[in-house]
């Protein structure tokens, strides 16, 4: 197992497999996304292998403490795209998120945390992002109340078998064939099987700028994520499309 998480490249790291961390491992098994566990209680991922025998069959983790760099090193996080870190106590997120960070700062850190004074300090620290339990929990019954058919729809399209259905974006980089073509051109929709939610301007030291429901003739630029929504399949060949010519090959 050790020889394939050293030739992954791009994947994601996921610390703790508690009721936060195994459903991160779930959404990414679903999605298709390459990731690596790490977890210091080896029955624990066991368990989580009697109640999802898909996504225990080819998964990939390390058996030690995040809290701790050589665990992370063997968890491929000098090569890895993202991390997060659901471990069970804000203070080992922190220390996680601090390690991470210090060591590689280009890496994308999302941290839970209970306590928003941690929250805070973890944000400090380096994470791109940080999620409460508790105030998703509350967000999730408001909308139950208010938005009932709406929360319905995002429900049938997470749990829908016949098909995995998501919000995905699409990020072009300078090289990528897209560049310099307008959304008509490009024909995501009809090519793809795709709905363009939005698109979004993403470059390092611009501000962001977002267009929401973008006309057929807005011209892709370098630093672009489009947002689109479908199945991870189609989003998948889309994605692969839009990829620069040296890294397909």
């Amino acid at each position: 197992m050790q020889k394939r998480i050293s030739e992954l490249r791009d994947h994601y790291i996921v610390c703790g497999m508690g009721d936060t961390g195994r459903h991160v491992a779930d959404e990414m098994h679903r999605t298709g996304t390459e990731f690596v566990v790490v977890e210091p209680r080896e029955d624990l991922i066991k368990k989580v292998g009697e109640t999802h025998p898909d996504l225990f069959r080819d998964l990939l983790y390390i058996v030690g403490d995040a809290t701790e760099e050589e665990t992370l090193s063997k968890a491929g996080i000098a090569h890895a795209k993202g991390l997060v870190t659901a471990l069970h106590e804000d203070k080992d997120n922190l220390v996680v998120t601090v390690i991470a960070h210090q060591a590689y700062p280009r890496l994308r850190i999302v941290a839970r945390a209970s306590d928003l004074k941690f929250a805070e300090r973890i944000t400090r620290a380096g994470a791109k992002a940080t999620v409460s339990p508790s105030h998703i929990g509350g967000l999730r019954m408001a909308s139950e109340l208010i938005r009932p058919h709406v929360v319905g729809f995002l429900d049938l399209m997470l749990k829908d078998q016949s098909q995995t259905l998501r919000v995905e974006e699409i990020e072009i980089d300078a090289a990528s064939p897209w560049v310099g073509n307008p959304l008509s051109e490009i024909r995501i929709p009809a090519k793809h099987n795709l709905l363009v939610l939005a698109a979004k301007s993403v470059g390092e030291g611009a501000t962001p700028k977002l267009w929401v429901n973008p006309s057929d003739k807005l011209v892709i630029r370098p630093g672009t994520a489009i947002i689109v929504m479908g199945d991870v399949k189609d989003i998948r060949a889309a994605r692969s499309e839009a990829k620069s010519a040296h890294v397909r090959g």
